[in-house]
């Protein structure tokens, strides 16, 4: 009997590992899938079927406690906690916590074979391009690991060789899955939700300088791409979702014998290429509103000092119809209009304060300052056999539709 254990399941990963265990690669491929997380969240919270008796959300395990504190809660905790066989790390990137966890699953379930540990990026130096200059695209698992002391802020490096000392001897194995940027859904508030923070950003525009606007309904509306021509033209891959869950689940059940053993696997909507110039159209177009290239430099990120404007006072783009400039940078562009995603919010039933408590630092590295190329070569994961696949602007389209039957974004 299979036991999908998801540890961090609310967040864009684990919440989208839930979802597709109960289907993926079969609907009883799994007899349990449990997810934990960290504040309590029920099913239909999670817009997930009650009524599958397989499915479970527990909350309360603390991983900051010892391993026998955090054994004793998953016994209490964990329905047939005995028979997790499939262990999925999608929690917080804290090798502690990673140890902290394996080691107590190994006490209560004799039946551990396989662990996925979700890394990403960074593993490759996409935080600090210009200094450590190694990048070489498309970007392969076999690149040697970046050199310190910018390796010291690889924190997937300690995790990896943390699960490649706890499986020796063991008779388990595990995985190392590598996602770049996720597209997708999350039912609770996500720090690292690109998705979300386009659809905020664009249904604001929308408002503010369309729908909203006097004369506004009917014209021609411009966005401009909020980041450099650089950025606009860069190539990249992004991962949706359950494009990255369906990678995870196969390489723990489906080909474990070729994809364990510590190996690493790159995970992307597909071989096809992205660059904003090809993907932001096509999301603005979604919107109703016309994406263009950017004419100017990018503003600089929040809290910089630029001729001692504020935030607020820094939004001069105007991205109307008569032409485009440079837009603001998107967190000061939302401060100014907040009250717009509140008339939205009251409109839709939506929360008011979403927009301002969004992670826009975390949209501005994706789309300002990842100005790079930073692509993934996918042949070791279709060499194992994995062949899914989706148009990256589908994913976003998909992720959007989820937040709007969840009420996190307006329905136009």
């Amino acid at each position: 009997m299979a036991h999908a254990l998801i540890l961090g399941a609310s967040g864009i990963s684990g919440w989208s590992l839930l979802n597709q265990a109960r289907t993926y690669p079969t609907p009883t491929t799994f007899a349990r899938i449990t997810g934990t997380t960290n504040r309590a969240l029920t099913l239909e919270e999670a817009r997930l079927p009650a009524d599958d008796p397989r499915l479970a959300i527990v909350s309360g395990i603390d991983f900051t406690r010892g391993v026998d504190d955090v054994a004793a809660a998953m016994r209490e905790k964990i329905p047939d906690v005995e028979t997790v066989s499939h262990v999925f790390y999608t929690a917080t990137a804290n090798t502690e916590f990673l140890s902290v966890a394996i080691q107590a699953i190994e006490k209560v379930s004799p039946r551990l074979a396989f662990v996925v540990l979700q890394t990403g990026g960074r593993g490759y130096g996409l935080m600090c391009p210009d200094t450590v200059r190694v990048l070489r695209t498309p970007l392969r698992e076999d690149a040697p690991r970046i050199p310190r002391p910018w390796a010291d802020e690889v924190f997937y490096y300690a995790q990896h060789d943390l699960l490649q000392e706890l499986s020796r001897g063991k008779g388990r194995t595990f995985s190392e899955i590598r996602p770049d940027g996720i597209v997708g859904f999350a039912p609770t508030a996500n720090a690292m939700n690109m998705a979300r923070g386009v659809g905020i950003y664009l249904s604001v525009w929308r408002y503010v300088f369309g729908t909203g606007a006097a004369g506004g309904v009917g014209r021609r509306v411009e966005v401009p791409f909020p980041g450099s021509l650089r950025g606009y033209r860069a190539t990249h891959t992004d991962t949706f979702q359950d494009v990255l869950s369906k990678m995870e689940i196969f390489a723990a059940v489906v080909n474990p014998e070729e994809c364990g053993g510590g190996k690493a696997f790159n995970v992307a909507d597909g071989e096809a290429v992205s660059s904003w110039s090809g993907v932001w159209p096509r999301l603005c177009a979604h919107f109703g509103l016309v994406g263009v290239a950017p004419s100017s430099p990018p503003p600089p990120p929040s809290g910089a000092d630029t001729n001692n404007e504020t935030d607020a006072d820094a939004d001069t783009g105007t991205g109307t119809a008569s032409g485009s400039t440079n837009p603001p940078s998107m967190k000061a562009f939302i401060a100014k209009h907040d009250d717009a995603w509140v008339a939205l919010a009251r409109e839709h039933e939506l929360d008011e304060g979403a927009a301002r408590e969004y992670n826009w630092d975390f949209l501005h590295l994706m789309l300002v300052q990842c100005d790079f190329d930073r692509e993934y070569d996918l042949t070791r994961a279709r060499e194992v056999g994995f062949e899914e696949e989706i148009d990256t602007v589908e994913g976003y389209f998909t992720a959007w539709e989820r937040m709007r039957d969840a009420k996190q974004l307006p329905s136009f």
